[in-house]
């Protein structure tokens, strides 16, 4: 197998140790990403169906704090994911190279949720509702609100355009599709969330925290990925290469 044929059906098999430490870094930044099950350990008693995971990271709120950090860390860990994504397996693929960037992005966008959470908790808070009901331009004013809708835009981004990439691999189908099915649903509960908002349903809280979800699935499926292929070419160098190295094995 020549290297350009090894590079196809390996795209992850070159980076060395800063792969590994991308890969790991990616592992725990998904954990992190998806810190809203602590709701429950620090005693939120935000609903988990009408408010926002955003709420949760609100001045005042129970373990406010430990969210914030939770978005900022699982952020810059996604950041990391996306570098280490770009240094090996993107090589030869303008839509990988896209899809680390959108990830990146998502990266970005989540440790921006940590800086700027939003102001005040509509689902708890009577004023903050009113307000958050007034006009979309009020809305769309809030840092946080743009951040946010830039964030998961990046990860359906992201998670199509590795999926479609994983599927044109041999031997990816499994984690293309599985990507790719994660971007689109990411993609359709956004917009559900956004058609309940406009609707001014206050059932937010599932869609939003199932899009969470998903997109520490894929972003573990990734680092995974990374881990489990890091370096396959090591094994497979034709000896006919290895012989022809140093002088000659053959007195004659």
């Amino acid at each position: 197998m020549d290297e350009s044929s090894l590079r196809a059906s390996a795209p992850c098999a070159r980076g060395g140790p800063w792969v590994t430490v991308a890969a790991g870094v990616g592992l725990f930044a998904s954990v992190a990403y998806s810190s809203f099950p602590l709701q429950w350990v620090v005693g939120s008693r935000l609903s988990v169906i009408r408010s926002y995971v955003s709420e949760l990271s609100v001045a005042g709120q129970s373990g406010a704090v430990v969210f914030r950090v939770g978005d900022t860390i699982g952020g810059v860990g996604l950041v990391v994911l996306a570098a280490g994504l770009a240094a090996s397996c993107v090589r030869g693929s303008r839509w990988a190279v896209a899809g680390a960037i959108a990830l990146a992005v998502t990266g970005l966008g989540s440790a921006a949720d940590g800086v700027w959470p939003m102001p005040c908790a509509p689902s708890a808070d009577p004023v903050c509702r009113a307000l958050d009901r007034s006009t979309l331009s009020s809305q769309l004013a809030q840092a946080h609100t743009l951040t946010g809708l830039l964030e998961f835009t990046a990860a359906v981004i992201a998670a199509v355009l590795f999926g479609a990439v994983l599927l044109r691999l041999p031997g990816h189908h499994p984690l293309g599709l599985f990507t790719l099915a994660a971007g689109l649903a990411v993609g359709a509960l956004g917009l559900g969330e956004i058609a309940m908002v406009l609707a001014d349903a206050r059932v937010v809280g599932v869609p939003e925290r199932a899009q969470v979800l998903l997109v520490s699935l894929f972003c573990a499926a990734l680092s995974l990925h990374l881990l489990c292929r890091r370096r396959p070419s090591a094994r497979r160098v034709p000896r006919s290469r290895s012989a022809t190295v140093g002088p000659s094995a053959n007195p004659e």
